[in-house]
């Protein structure tokens, strides 16, 4: 019975179309899928990921033409990056990271939307204001006005900045829904805790948390006890203190926050590495809402102007990856220019003030 319908003629991550769009799934999946008649492509298909098949033997087989454009979404697995010499130099591969979180099939249809709705061309040009904003500035200022927070992250040439957002080019791959710009201390996928981020102060998280397990098939009712006790960050702030990019406290703003500073607390306890902040981001995608429940697919959440959040560890070299939202924090650089975040009263009030005087 088909579940999910694909629109491969509103997949504009892809630019200027191929000659072929095909939709990867997981083999026990198929049957909830079908795609939609369109006039981009001219031929269309659903291919299949066995259950233990890596995407890059796929890639390597038969069943994925040169030169086509591949999205990919297994709502019950996680599926690896492929290596750049899997994918090829003519293919393009947008993918919809599933498993690491648990998806329900209503988050599935949400998030296939919300690919299908995001402008690639307005959010490429969104992260290059953002990065030529960062390349002018030596360092942010990141502040919550209501729980009185301020930390300052110094901007590196050292870190690798990473840019999930604009269209795709022939050998390129990038996650869908697209939207971040991200910076971390040694790289995407490597995790050194003795190198780190220029982040020191106090910073309040605030917003959807997100607990990743990557594809260890074990732990998820422990996986689903620590989001449980997380999630209260929706709603109550907790604010964190860093030096060099290493928490150092962490205390809650209200009582309904005691029981994810506990959480947080024997994370620490259990393993130093989740002290050390693995990844700066900022959510640019203003199409995305965050959803209930702990799903990745929250963390390109961007609202009208981007939305700052950390990383926390990485699997497998640690149990669990952490993501927490920055809600209502302002990033502005070394002038007061506002980067992300929302806009301060104050500046609303100014901005009104003008306005009545033309």
């Amino acid at each position: 019975m088909t579940r999910f319908v694909v629109h491969p003629d509103r997949h504009r991550e892809f630019g200027n179309p191929s000659d072929t769009f095909l939709l990867l799934t997981q083999a026990d999946r198929a049957g909830d899928f079908t795609l939609a008649p369109g006039t981009r492509y001219r031929h269309q298909a659903v291919g299949t990921i066995e259950a233990g098949e890596p995407l890059d033997a796929v890639l390597r087989s038969h069943r994925c033409p040169a030169g086509a454009d591949i999205f990919v979404v297994c709502p019950d697995r996680f599926v690896a990056p492929p290596e750049p010499a899997a994918l090829g130099p003519d293919r393009r591969l947008a993918v919809m990271p599933c498993g690491s979180t648990p998806m329900t099939d209503e988050q599935v249809a949400y998030f296939l939307a919300v690919v299908e709705n995001t402008d690639p061309v307005a959010l490429g040009s969104r992260a290059e204001r953002l990065f030529g904003a960062l390349s002018a500035t030596s360092y942010v200022w990141l502040t919550a006005q209501r729980e009185g927070t301020s930390a300052t992250f110094g901007i590196s040439a050292d870190y690798d900045w990473n840019q999930q957002a604009g269209a795709l080019c022939p050998g390129d791959q990038q996650i869908a829904p697209a939207g971040e710009a991200s910076a971390a201390p040694s790289g995407l996928y490597r995790f050194d805790t003795s190198q780190r981020l220029d982040l020191s102060g106090a910073i309040t998280l605030l917003g959807a948390p997100i607990v990743h397990r990557g594809e260890d098939p074990e732990g998820i009712e422990e996986q689903a006890a620590l989001f449980r006790d997380l999630d209260a960050l929706r709603e109550s702030p907790v604010i964190l203190t860093l030096a060099q990019g290493l928490v150092t406290d962490v205390r809650p703003t209200e009582p309904a926050g005691k029981g994810a500073v506990a959480a947080l607390t024997e994370l620490y306890a259990a393993d130093d590495a989740y002290r050390v902040v693995r990844e700066f981001g900022i959510g640019l995608n203003p199409v995305l809402r965050q959803q209930p429940g702990n799903c990745g697919l929250n963390e390109m959440f961007g609202g009208n102007d981007g939305v700052v959040h950390l990383g926390f560890g990485l699997t497998p070299l640690t149990r669990y990856a952490l993501t927490f939202t920055c809600a209502d924090t302002v990033m502005t650089d070394e002038t007061g220019n506002a980067l992300a975040g929302p806009v301060p009263p104050w500046r609303r009030q100014r901005q009104h003030t003008l306005d009545r005087r033309h």
